[in-house]
Formats: C-alpha cells, structure tokens, sequence
C-alpha cells in the first residue's frame, strides 16, 4: 500500500483535511474583525507591533483598540505580532471603521452585524493580508488540538476505533470551534496547549513518570499560562495526578522532577507577566481590572442568572457567530441538545460500568478530566458573575476533556456506524454554515434594474435618494412580533456623506412601538458608496415591544439623517412639496386589550353584517352630531372595510354623514373582539323639522360593496332621530 493511500484511508487524516477545507470556508465567510473580539484581538495585536510593549489598561479610559483583551497574557499576541511585523499592519484604522450602529451581542435582529464598514479594497491592505496569516497560524493551532483530541480519547478507549474518531470529529466538525479557530483569538493557543498538557498527563497516569515528558508538560504549561488563563486550570489538577501517580507506583523522584520542572520554567517564562499585574492593578490575575474595562455586570448574580444564560451559554458552544450576533437554525442546537444529554447519560452509566470494572488508569483519568470540566465550569461562573460573558466556547480550553468523555458516553449507547453517520451529518452541516447562515449576513444588497411587480409604488425624496416602491407582509401582528419590510431606493446622486436611515413602526396614536437606526443595506451599504439611478432593495425587520397597549393601524415612518450632525433630510414629494412624514401601512398591531367603556349604550338585537360583525349597542348625542357604534367580531372579515353611517328622511335622501373606518381595521379583527368606532355626522344644511332615520352598516372602500345583512340595503337602522326648525 503507498504511503498516500494509506494516508488517505486514516480517519484523523481524512477528518483533518474536512477541517481545514472548512476552516477556509469560515475564514472566507466571516469578513475580517467580525469574528468574536477579533476587532479586539487585532487590536491587541496591532499595539504590541507598533510599540513592542504590552498595553497598560485603564478602567477610566476603556475605549482603546484593544479593551479588555488588554488584560490578557500576552503569547498569543506576541506571535501575531511577529507574523503582523513581517507583512506590515500599519494601514489597520482603513479596515476597522466603526458600524455606528451595529448590535453586537443581538441574534434577533436582521439587520447591523457588522461590527466595522467594509468595501471592496478591505482585502487589498497589508493589514488586512496580516489578519489572514495569524487566521491560517489559528486554523493551524485547531489542527493540533484536534490530533491530541483523538490521541487523549484513544488513550482512554485504546481498543475502540470508534471513540477517539468521535471525539475528533465532534472537535473538528464542531461549527463553533471551527469559527473560532478561524478567527484571531488566543483561545486557540491556550486551546492547542491545553489539549497536548491533557494528552501528556494521561500518558503520565497510564504510564508513570518520565523526565522527557515531564520537562515538555512543564514547558506547555508555561505557555498555557502565558496564552489565556484558563491555562492554570490544568494545575492543581496535574499536582493531584502527579501525586497520585507517585503514591501509586512509589515513584517520587519523578514527582520532584515535575514540580521542580514545572515550578523553575513558569518561574522564568511566565512569572513575569503575574508580577507585572501586582504591580500595576494590585492583582496577580487582572481580572478585576479587566472586568472593569469589559464592563461590569450591574445587576447581583445568583442561580436564577445562570440559568436564565444557560441558553446562550450552551449555544456558544455549538455555534454562535459573528459578534455573538449570529445563530443557525434552531431545529440544530434541538439536535445537539438531545446528543449532549445521551452522551452525558452514557457516560454517567460507563463511568460505572468503569468503576466497577476498569483498572487504575481508567479510573483515574476519567477522574482528573471530570475535576478538569467541574473546575473549568466554576472558573467560567465566576468570571461571568464579574461581568457579561457566558459564553460555551469558553470551555474549549478543555475540549481534548469534553470530547473525549462525550464520545464515550455516546458509544455507551450508539452504534459505530450510527455515531459515524451523526459526524458525516454534522460535517455537512458544519459546511452548509457558512454559506447559509454567516456569509448572507455579510452580503449587501445588489441593485436591480426594475421596480418589481409586487411591490406597492411610493415616491419620497430625502435630498438625492428617492424611495420609490415598497413591500410589507399586509397581517395582523402581536406585540413582540416581527415586521418585515422591503424599500426600495433609488439614488439620483452619490451622496457626499453617509446618511443613516431610521424606521419606525408607528400605531394610530403616533406612538412609536418598534425602530431601526441603520445605514442601508442592514448597515452594509453606504450612501457615499451607491450608483445613482440604480435600484437597491432593502429588508429589515423591525421588532415590536412588549408592552404594546390597545389595536390599531400599524405604519411604518420611513427618514433620513446625518449621524455626525444629528440633522434630518426633509423629504419631498415628486413635486418637490415638502412632505411633513413618510408613512408606508403594513397592517394592524393588536397589543393589550384596552377595556371598553360601554357604560350609557343602547342595547341592540340581531344586528349582524356579513356574518363576521354584530352590532351591540349605539350611543347618540343629544345634538344627534356623535354617534358611537358598539361593535363584536363573529369572524375575521375577508377585507378592510369601513362603517357608514347615513341620516335619511323620509323619501330616503342622505341628509347627514359621518363615515370611518375602525382605528384597527377590519381585516385582523378576530372572533369575539369587540371594537367602538366613532362618528361626527356632518349635515350639509340644517335639517327641517322632522323625524329622521340613522342608518349603518359597512362597505368595501375600493368597490363599494357592502356586507350584508337581514335588512333592506344592508343597512340597519340604528335609531329615528328628531329635528325641530329654527
């Protein structure tokens, strides 16, 4: 067999070479310092290049390039800085100007994840080929965690092919490790070292002591230390090993050497970097400066918080993307949901089956990864009672533990070729990410060249962008909804500045109950940057509040203003009159039920339209001028239709009239609602003496057809009213 082949036909070589095709693919996918902290991280980066020293950090001075990554051990940064050094990082500020309206942190909205403006030339830079290099040197750091992956879980099941494969594979294939492996950030050091200190320790437990070994875990413990400090996590844990070990096979030599080996190279590699934060904050760690700079968590931590971020927690584990702004399909985390529980149910159930019957080492290891979780876990609570970070991926310092213990627990119940199949489904799914769910978010608008049929035609003028059509989703929405819109744009210039646009879901009263603040595009396409004559689709999503009280008509107020000045564009109509809003209807908001005051209505009997719409009551006053009509829906009417109201004489000519439509139409009525609708008949000439009918019932506002009822003309007759001459 040739070596290539053979190289082929390893299962780590093969899931090695599906890691790093989709670690490009990500890397592609998420357009440069959009990845988590990457801006930060980048920053970290660009300080220690340019200066050659670490940043001091500054509570009262948070918003500098790097912000809390400043509070970071720097070995990560040290050699991104060497591979920034020998491109050039200078150019850094043309590729990270601020999204002023971005929504980091904010899965819901469609709009607005990017954290920084990009535009074709972003790739063109020296910064911007720097960013790529430390990408690849992180997508390379992924490849070294995932072999000490397979190689810690072969350890603990040396005769099953299948779980080291699944512990690599549930790393490797992993959305959420790869997205982050892409990016630059220092946990794919600490993440890489971590796992070959798992690695060595096992082999520690099963082996024994040996000095080679034991200098090499010194030295990766070192550099974990000096990477991020979950790093020194690993610590007491391989003290409690190493003494186990020791008392085990009576080998305290070897003990000495490690402590000695470990205590003497930390002392020279990393101690520095400890003594330098007792000297600066009065902290070994940092983490309370840090936290600072981060920003604190203002409201008390208890069991409630942490359940109530487990959520997001979990989800950051499998895959949370961009600026923690960006989820996948939710039927995925449903899946890995139900993987997680029968992993840890199995291995709840083989860890016994260990106890009772597995040798030392299994027992042993299997006890120093599960402290190693527990202990990761703890640090991570304690660290997001500080501040605002709960976040899975935090754990992947410790994923060479995670995977392994779940692969196992898998195999407790599932069949090699079932646990093979559940990889090549993830795999897949793990590729369809990027172009499916991270790279859309990224992508602007493209111009057309014609208003589509479909959308509803408007005209608005703000300077030299028009807003020429439309389309909106014509339904009732619930407070908490979502309300999808389209605009269509038709620049008639290239602007000279970059304008924002602001939407705001308006209700009949003219309360605000939802808004975006956005450069177009979802925050992706300038003004300074569009063709004129062009046309641009725009989609948002504008959410709606909570606390919505009472149903009505729901608008959309389209505008424009200049972020820096706070000044707003005037639109015009196709006149060039000034247009004092731009109001675009997309259907009803059905907030709380505001009760109805019936108190003084007359009762009606067996007054019903169209089989959707009963009359209740009426309420006359006495200059028989107001009319209020009590109105119950039995149905939801096929359309919107207005109520009239007529006051006939005796040969049956109008005499006065007082039309409206509900302030909630009629179209997102529901059955048993119940509605006033009020009406201000107007009398073209004062009436003559006598005795007159008013009438009402509904009509069709285009057509003009009425809802029928049980009475001639579809109308019925609400009251006899009398008129006395002057």
């Amino acid at each position: 067999m040739t070596q290539a082949k053979r190289f082929i036909q390893s299962p780590l070589n093969i899931l090695l070479i599906a890691y790093f095709i989709l670690s490009i693919f990500y890397s592609r996918a998420t357009p440069l310092l959009e990845a988590s902290d990457e801006l930060w991280h980048v920053g970290m980066v660009e300080a220690i290049s340019n200066t050659g020293e670490l940043p001091i950090q500054d509570a009262e001075h948070r918003e500098t390039t790097w912000k809390q990554e400043g509070s970071q051990p720097p070995l990560y940064y040290l050699i991104a800085a060497g591979i920034a050094s020998t491109i050039g990082i200078d150019d850094l500020d043309t590729l990270r100007e601020p999204n002023p309206h971005a929504k980091a942190g904010l899965p819901q909205p469609i709009d607005n994840k990017n954290l920084v403006l990009h535009d074709e030339a972003d790739g063109q830079t020296q910064a911007a080929r720097a960013i790529y290099t430390i990408r690849l040197f992180s997508i390379l750091l992924g490849a070294v965690t995932i072999v000490m992956v397979y190689r810690s879980a072969k350890l603990l099941a040396p005769r099953n092919p299948t779980v080291p494969i699944v512990a690599a594979g549930l790393t490797a294939l992993n959305p959420m490790f790869i997205f982050i492996a892409a990016s630059v950030n220092n946990d794919n050091l600490v993440t890489a070292l971590n796992s070959a200190v798992i690695y060595l320790l096992l082999k520690t437990l099963r082996d024994g002591f040996d000095t080679k070994r034991s200098l090499l875990i010194a030295v990766l413990v070192t550099a974990a230390t000096l990477s991020k400090l979950s790093g020194l996590i690993l610590v007491p844990i391989i003290a409690i090993a190493a003494l186990w070990s020791a008392w085990q096979r009576k080998n305290w030599r070897g003990l000495i050497i490690l402590g000695t080996a470990m205590a003497a190279i930390w002392a020279i590699g990393a101690s520095w970097w400890y003594l330098r934060n007792m000297e600066l904050y009065g902290e070994l760690f940092g983490t309370t400066t840090m936290a600072l700079v981060a920003g604190p968590r203002l409201e008390p931590f208890s069991i409630n918080t942490l359940f109530a971020e487990f959520e997001g927690f979990r989800a950051a584990y499998w895959g949370w993307f961009g600026g923690v702004n960006i989820l996948t399909t939710p039927i995925y985390y449903r899946i890995m949901d139900i993987i997680t529980v029968i992993g840890v149910i199995g291995y709840i159930l083989y860890l016994r089956k260990c106890w009772r019957s597995g040798n030392s080492f299994q027992k042993s290891a299997n006890i120093a990864l599960l402290a190693m979780i527990i202990l990761a876990s703890l640090s991570i609570i304690n660290w997001t009672a500080q501040t605002y970070a709960s976040q899975g991926r935090l754990l992947f310092p410790f994923i060479a533990a995670i995977s392994a213990l779940l692969a196992l627990g898998l195999d407790y119940f599932l069949r090699p070729i079932a646990m093979k199949a559940g990889l090549m489904a993830l795999g897949l799914f793990a590729a369809l990410i990027p172009f499916t769910t991270i790279a859309p978010y990224y992508t602007p608008p493209q111009p057309i060249d014609s208003l589509p049929a479909s959308a509803t035609p408007v005209y608005a003028r703000y300077g030299d962008i028009t807003l020429i059509g439309y389309e909106a989703t014509d339904r009732r929405y619930e407070a908490g909804d979502m309300v999808e819109i389209r605009l269509y744009w038709q620049p008639l210039a290239t602007s000279a500045a970059d304008y924002s646009l602001f939407l705001h879901a308006v209700d009949s009263a003219g309360n605000v109950i939802g808004k975006i603040d956005t450069y177009p595009g979802r925050g992706l396409l300038r003004t300074s940057t569009w063709q004129a004559e062009v046309i641009y689709p725009d989609n948002y999503a504008i959410l709606l509040e909570e606390d919505i009280e009472g149903r009505s008509a729901l608008r959309v107020q389209v505008g424009w203003w200049d972020f820096e000045s706070g000044e707003y564009l005037s639109p015009v109509d196709a006149e060039g009159k000034p247009i004092d809003s731009v109001m675009l209807n997309v259907g009803g908001v059905a907030g709380e039920a505001t009760p109805l005051n019936t108190e003084g209505f007359i009762p009606v009997d067996n007054a019903h339209f169209g089989n959707v719409i009963q009359l209740k009551g009426y309420q006359l006053s006495e200059d028989n001028q107001t009319l209020s009509l009590w109105w119950q829906a039995t149905g939801t009417p096929d359309d919107h239709y207005t109520v009239f109201v007529q006051v006939l004489d005796e040969e049956n000519n109008i005499i006065g009239q007082g039309d409206a439509p509900p302030s909630f139409p009629t179209g997102y009525w529901r059955n048993g609602e119940q509605y006033i609708t009020q009406h201000t008949i107007q009398y073209p000439e004062t009436p003559t003496t006598g005795e007159y009918r008013i009438i009402t019932g509904w009509y069709h506002p285009v057509d003009w057809r009425r809802l029928s009822t049980n009475t001639p003309d579809a109308a019925y007759e609400v009251a006899r009213i009398t008129f006395s001459g002057s």
